[in-house]
């Protein structure tokens, strides 16, 4: 599994989606627009294996105070955030 830090924005968010093909993303919602809708995110990780994925939200340390998006990147669908 692989792991990436810094925050993105959701235009990056749509050139991951579109990278990472058949993977699932795990992300943290930084900041929410006017709109309520999330604008900036963080990677938390990705892999194709969505198991591998949701494990690192069953650790004991895991922040649940926080934001998460959880998505696959599929190549028929377009990514809507």
């Amino acid at each position: 599994m692989e792991h990436w830090q810094g925050v993105i924005n959701a235009k990056d968010v749509a050139k991951l989606y579109n990278e990472k093909i058949n993977q699932w993303l795990l992300l943290e919602v930084i900041k929410t627009g006017k709109n309520r809708r999330a604008e900036e995110f963080k990677l938390i990780a990705f892999d194709k294996s969505k198991e591998k994925v949701k494990a690192l939200m069953e650790d004991d340390n895991w922040d649940w105070n926080k934001k998460y998006i959880f998505v696959f990147a599929d190549p028929d669908s377009l990514c809507e955030i």
